[in-house]
């Protein structure tokens, strides 16, 4: 294989490839890589939602609707059970929280990914979200993407410096396969894993993205994530209102951050992989039971809250009741589902689960706005739309607690449709944003 620098290492610094792919030009064969990666990863992130869906319906069809479901004490825990026997007697390989793994190789200048993450975040991640795990499928399939644009790469004999390109397009496009959101998953690249910006690293990042993004959209019918019945329209007249959720959106974001932290601390003091799979798993089933809509993911019951139908919050638990529940009601199971979800998914993936962080923190956000705007709505007297409320914090929250403005504003505008949410969310988001900075600033001092 062909190296620049020796112990396949980069200067960091881009100089144009002199590898080219048979009789192309050196950046053509590039894209050409690029594009190839992207639809791979995009057909992966359609398998990964699948199978996904297809083990939870398989799960949860003989579950009461209208009832206490006493088998969500057990569910959850036997998928992280399950995934931690698997990575111990299947993979022999720890492949929890692989993006970080991998994005700490990239940064080492490390570019041989194990084979393992081509297939093993799918298998793992499908039992721990299948089985009820509170987190998402995206760290799983940008691993996916990240080590299969490794394999890729050192088929074809790359030098490193492409392969840190080719790696960083993988991850990507495994982003905006998995949210269908091609932005999302370019602006993943750059602010999270700091991908350096050159026109031909940016050229073959956006066509990785835009190709696995639009295959997986297409692969899923052409449907969204989070579908939307009724229009959502923003009010210009709401928005010193939307600076002061963006303000309580930033607030909660710490908050959502540390119970995580404090979470994965306790689990990490475990010695025993078995030991903290049960007490994970335990504290997730509690959880679930209590809440059952931190089940899986939650695009459903987003969609579903946003659109104004309070059932989905009631569903399946000791909180449903005969005839349509008051909005009061709502607002507070949201805001306890608020206050629990940082730790239902710091115990989803820090006890031995495989799963993602960002579809987490919208879930998160889309609770918090519902409350956030339903107490301003209480408190001053307001009819602010909790729907739209519900949606703009989605982008401030994930800005907040990820620290990705640009990434957060996207997703959420391409998961949902509706870009004509553009100025609010960008509003909150940047404000979310700041006001964790400022502090976390302050606490630093």
């Amino acid at each position: 294989m062909p190296t620049d620098t020796p112990n396949n290492t980069c200067d960091n610094t881009y100089a144009e490839p002199q590898w080219q792919l048979g009789s192309l030009p050196p950046s053509v064969s590039l894209y050409v890589l690029a594009a190839l990666v992207g639809l791979i990863t995009g057909g992966c992130a359609f398998l990964l939602k699948s199978i996904i869906k297809w083990l939870s319906i398989l799960v949860v069809n003989h579950f009461s609707i209208v009832g206490v479901n006493w088998a969500l004490l057990i569910v959850p825990l036997a998928g992280i059970v399950l995934t931690v026997a698997l990575q111990r007697y299947g993979f022999r390989r720890n492949i929890e929280h692989g993006l970080d793994k991998i994005d700490a190789m990239v940064k080492q200048k490390i570019y041989d990914i194990p084979a393992t993450y081509t297939y093993g975040p799918i298998m793992a991640s499908t039992l721990t979200l299948g089985f009820g795990g509170s987190a998402g499928a995206e760290g799983p399939i940008a691993s996916t993407g990240a080590a299969l644009a490794s394999q890729l790469g050192r088929w074809v004999g790359l030098p490193p410096r492409l392969m840190m390109i080719i790696i960083g397009c993988g991850a990507g496009a495994g982003i905006a396969g998995i949210f269908k959101a091609p932005i999302g998953g370019m602006m993943f690249t750059l602010e999270v894993m700091g991908m350096s910006m050159t026109t031909v690293s940016m050229i073959a990042l956006t066509i990785a993205c835009v190709i696995g993004g639009m295959t997986s959209y297409g692969l899923t019918g052409f449907t969204l994530d989070v579908p939307l019945t009724h229009p959502q329209y923003f009010d210009p007249h709401m928005s010193g209102w939307i600076i002061v959720l963006g303000v309580l959106c930033g607030v909660y974001s710490i908050f959502y951050y540390r119970m995580a932290g404090w979470t994965g601390t306790l689990l990490e003091k475990l010695r025993s992989p078995w030991v903290r799979a049960l007490v994970s798993g335990g504290i997730l089933s509690v959880l679930v039971f209590m809440f059952p809509s931190l089940y899986g993911e939650g695009y459903s019951t987003m969609a579903n809250l946003i659109d104004g139908d309070l059932y989905t919050m009631t569903e399946f638990s000791f909180w449903h009741k005969q005839g349509m529940p008051a909005v009061e009601t709502v607002m507070i199971v949201c805001g306890a589902v608020a206050a629990v979800k940082g730790v239902a998914c710091a115990a989803t993936n820090s006890g031995g689960g495989v799963a993602g962080d960002f579809a987490p923190t919208l879930f998160a956000g889309c609770m918090a706005g519902f409350f956030f705007g339903g107490l301003l709505n209480h408190l001053f007297g307001l009819q602010l739309p909790l729907g739209n409320c519900a949606l703009i914090a989605m982008a401030g929250t994930m800005a907040g607690i990820i620290q990705a403005p640009l990434m957060s504003m996207f997703i959420v505008v391409e998961m949902t449709g509706y870009y004509g949410m553009m100025f609010p969310v960008v509003i909150c988001s940047v404000v979310s944003y700041a006001t964790v900075w400022c502090l976390s600033i302050r606490n630093k001092r």
